[in-house]
């Protein structure tokens, strides 16, 4: 019997997952494509970060879930209740769990802060998104002839709040204290959760969310490119925003090449001025606190964050699992007493 902790931050476009395993002593993080569809067993051509998986979480149907899948993907809403994070959090413990044991495994599960904060809303989800108790399923992936059958059994789960994980990193954890005030920018795909943290406490009253997430800002800069320069859809707005500057690969004349990268700029700094705005609207004092960036956009605004927000903005490493990775830690603190190193296991 092998004894796992597992953290699940369902996001809109990814599923983040950390893991640590109590006989190893190593921590492992991956991510499956928040997107599923009906699945076959028989199905011999099962794309890359892609699994058919059958649960008894999720009744008889099976699923094909991630990259492959071309089925619905999460809802333009901040609601977790929905079947495809359920789906979602019976693939990653699928794929975590052995396959010639029975694993215990103590889950938590991330939830919007300001849901967090209702009690109502949290055991509302606990009990949706995954039972106690032994738990079967059946998994394909890539690359394997034959399905898997695994059992396991969840011990306990744990709902924690999103963005509380980075007070729990390297960087900030010994900055934490009864007396400190820590803001958190998650800025994931669809929001920006902007929390406040007097020690390990949210600040209800002075966090907030806003419609700021990668998303919005992928939609802003293909608009103005498409207005100002040549037609750009959202695909290659992505492109364009992770690369910070228009690829060599995408055909372009010298001047269109120039002129869309100083829109790209344009429309980040307003972004990360956008988001300034909120953390004013909330009385953030932001010239006396530290400020911590987490979420997959905060590294593609980095430079602009920093522009803005000045010295005491911090960007954390491996943005998109700070919530997972911290979640992991604050868990096994409970459980295990201690905190946990980050010792990520080879592939």
């Amino acid at each position: 019997m092998s004894r796992k902790y597992v953290t699940i931050d369902t996001g809109k476009y990814a599923t983040k997952v950390s893991v640590y395993d109590e006989k190893s002593k190593n921590v492992k993080k991956f991510s499956i494509k928040t997107a599923s569809c009906e699945g076959d067993f028989r199905d011999d051509a099962i794309e890359e970060c892609t699994a058919v998986v059958q649960s008894s979480i999720l009744g008889d149907n099976v699923y094909k879930v991630g990259n492959g899948a071309r089925g619905i993907g999460a809802e333009l809403k901040t609601d977790k209740k929905l079947d495809i994070h359920k789906i979602c959090v019976a693939t990653a413990l699928a794929n975590v769990a052995s396959e010639k044991e029975v694993d215990d495994i103590y889950v938590a599960i991330l939830l919007p802060a300001k849901d967090w904060a209702v009690v109502s809303k949290r055991e509302d989800f606990r009990e949706f998104i995954l039972p106690e108790g032994e738990i079967t399923t059946k998994v394909k992936g890539h690359g394997f002839k034959a399905p898997v059958e695994k059992s396991f059994v969840v011990k306990k789960r744990y709902i924690f709040p999103e963005s509380m994980g980075a007070l729990f990193m390297d960087e900030v954890i010994g900055d934490v204290s009864p007396t400190s005030v820590i803001g958190v920018l998650d800025i994931g795909n669809l929001n920006l959760n902007a929390t406040l943290w007097n020690g390990k406490d949210l600040v209800q009253d002075e966090s907030t969310t806003a419609d700021l997430g990668g998303s919005i800002l992928i939609g802003e800069l293909a608009q103005e490119i498409s207005t100002n320069v040549t037609s750009c859809n959202e695909m290659l707005a992505a492109i364009i925003l992770k690369n910070g500057r228009v690829p060599d690969d995408i055909k372009v004349s010298d001047e269109q090449r120039k002129e869309i990268d100083s829109i790209t700029a344009r429309v980040k700094k307003l972004h990360a001025e956008k988001i300034k705005r909120v953390c004013y609207a909330r009385n953030w004092s932001l010239d006396l606190i530290k400020i911590i960036a987490i979420g997959g956009t905060s590294k593609d605004l980095e430079a602009e964050l920093k522009e803005t927000f000045g010295e005491n903005l911090v960007v954390l490493p491996s943005t998109e699992y700070v919530n997972s990775l911290g979640a992991l830690r604050m868990m096994c603190a409970k459980e295990l007493s201690e905190i946990i190193p980050f010792n990520f296991a080879k592939k």
